[in-house]
This record gives C-alpha cells, structure tokens and sequence, in this order.
C-alpha cells in the first residue's frame, strides 16, 4: 500500500510533506538527495497524495486513484525516467503538450521528472513557464541527485525539499531547537545573536546542515504566506511562533528575497563551502537582505 512508511526515516521531512498535501500543496516542488531510490519512493508517495480521492489523510492507499498509482496505471500520472541519459527539449514540449489537455479521471494532473539535473539548458527554459504558471489542474515533482546542476530561474520556481540518509535526517524537535534562536535573533533585528546561533548550526554533519537549511527555507515559506495573508497549513508548525514574528519584522518582498538566497546557499554547501563562509552568510548576508 503507498504510504508515507514506504519511505524509511526522514520524519521531519514527511510530517512537512503530509501537512503541505491537507492544504494547498504547492505545484512545483523539487526533491533532492542522493538516495535515488529515496527519491522514486517519495516522489509516488507525493504524487499520490496529490491525486488521492479521500478527504482525509493523503495518501490514503486504498482509494481507487491509490490503487491504480501502485499498479502503474494512473491515466493522469506521467512518470518520466531516462536514466542518466540527457534530456532534451523535445521532452519539454512533449510535457506541454500534455499538461495542456485536462485530467481525465479527477481533478489534477501529476508529471514527474526524474533525474531532472539532466535535462539540457533549452530544455530547462523550454519549461520555465509551464513550472512557472502551469495550469491549476496541473502539479511538477521533479527530483534531482544534483539540483544545483539545474538552472537558477528553475529551482527558484520549485519548493524544494531534501531527501536525507535516515541516519542524518533532523527531527522536527532538533529542527526547531537549532533553528528557533536563529528566527527569533533575525526577528529581533539582533545581528549579533544571529551569529551566535549560526555557529551552533555549523555543528550538524554537512548532509544535516543541508536539511536544516531545507527547513529554515520551510519556515521562510511560512513567513512569506503569513506576511501576505494567503491561506496556507505551515510547513513547520514547530517554528510557528518564530514565522509569525517574522512576518511582522521583516516585508515580505525580503522574505521572498532570503528564501532565494537560502536557496543558493544550498548550493555553496553542497559544494563544500566553509564553515566560516556559511556562518557570514547567514549573519551579515541575511542581516542586509532583510533590513539594509
């Protein structure tokens, strides 16, 4: 049966996802990790969740639209895999093609990419608008072992959520412990509490810190549709306290501002930057987006 359970560890990443799917689940997001098969798991779970007939919790892996995504037969499911063969814009237009043709057994049509870092540059800018304003019927997962091998424009376009070794996966309890002075120093406009709790976040192992910065992206989110009054169930209820200050501290335009630049820090860590680079990063660098 597909359920979140197929997936082992990561608990703070599927109780975010599980809250996203009972509101309105963003409809382009991008998985992360190096756990490929992690990532398949996860990426049927969603799709899913996302096409899921029951009005409670979803997945619920019984209904018929469940029992027809395990058996691989869903008409409105498009899973594409090509291996580690490149992807080229002919896939893109193909995908527009069929996005623009509405769902045929329910209400929402799912594509996912997999592999999506090996879809070529014309390829990528073939698809920045269809991730950008698909139709509202129509939801992207992509995943990608290297996201930072994507175009920029394509990952700020997507809700990106990291696949971590059950072994490194953060808690939501050690998510909200680490980060909570963090939010509450940058709500406070208290640069030097900001670094103080930067370095505490140093501590975690690299492929941790890389979750953490994953969540601190979830929180920002929250922030952001607290800021504009937009109907949304948190990603990080834990952190709700710290989003709402936020909110009220820092214009939403510089939320959506720092979510960016989290996104490239992301990247900078992926690549090994050091310690000392992500703690001025997360203090000065954040600081001046916010407030200067």
């Amino acid at each position: 049966m597909i359920s979140f359970d197929n997936l082992p560890g990561n608990a703070s990443l599927k109780a975010s996802l599980q809250r996203a799917l009972s509101g309105r689940f963003p409809q382009t997001v991008l998985l992360s990790g190096d756990d490929t098969p992690g990532l398949q798991t996860l990426s049927t779970v969603l799709a899913a969740g996302i096409l899921c007939e029951s009005p409670g919790s979803r997945p619920c892996g019984t209904c018929i639209s469940c029992r027809k995504i395990g058996q691989g037969v869903h008409p409105d499911l498009t899973v594409i895999d090509e291996g580690e063969n490149e992807l080229k814009v002919d896939l893109a237009r193909r995908i527009k093609a069929e996005n623009a043709v509405i769902p045929n057994d329910g209400a929402r049509r799912v594509t996912v990419i997999h592999h999506a870092q090996n879809l070529n540059p014309m390829a990528q800018n073939a698809l920045l608008k269809e991730l950008e304003e698909p139709p509202s019927y129509a939801f992207f997962i992509l995943t990608a072992e290297q996201p930072d091998a994507l175009l920029q424009t394509v990952r700020s376009r997507c809700t990106k959520f990291a696949l971590e070794p059950p072994h490194e996966a953060v808690s939501d309890e050690e998510a909200a412990a680490l980060l909570a002075p963090y939010l509450d120093a940058v709500a406070a406009r208290r640069e030097d509490r900001m670094m103080l709790a930067a370095l505490a976040l140093e501590k975690p192992p690299r492929r941790t810190l890389l979750g953490m910065l994953g969540v601190l992206q979830a929180a920002l989110r929250d922030a952001i549709f607290t800021a504009e009054n937009l109907p949304q169930a948190p990603l990080q209820p834990a952190l709700r306290g710290q989003t709402v200050a936020l909110a009220r501290a820092v214009p939403a335009g510089r939320l959506l501002a720092c979510y960016d630049f989290i996104d490239e820090l992301t990247d900078r860590v992926s690549r090994n930057a050091a310690s000392a680079a992500v703690t001025c990063a997360l203090t000065s660098d954040v600081y001046r987006i916010c407030f200067q």
